[in-house]
């Protein structure tokens, strides 16, 4: 067996150990696990990662539907008629 496999199964051991302990370790009553979980629910407030999943799924439509914009159409207009009329203005000054 080379090296290399033996690391990888050293570390293996050594992960799925760590998830059985965090998952059915007993600290102060509780897993550690649900100490984690306890702490995450006290720290972070669900209506604020749910205002920001919202944004997101928002920002996401919106980005979806710009992109899935047929090419056939034309794009939209962004000049002013006085802005158009200013530039051929300046166009014929220059003939």
């Amino acid at each position: 067996m080379s090296m290399g496999a033996l690391k990888f199964i050293v570390w293996t051991v050594c992960a799925v150990g760590l998830g059985i302990f965090l998952s059915s370790g007993n600290v102060d009553g509780r897993t550690p696990l649900q100490h984690m979980e306890r702490t995450w629910k006290r720290t972070v407030k669900p209506d604020t990662m749910d205002r920001m999943k919202d944004g997101l799924e928002d920002a996401y439509e919106d980005a979806k539907g710009a992109v899935s914009r047929s090419t056939d159409a034309a794009p939209r207009e962004r000049i002013t008629a006085e802005d158009r009329a200013a530039v051929d203005r300046i166009i014929a000054k220059k003939k």
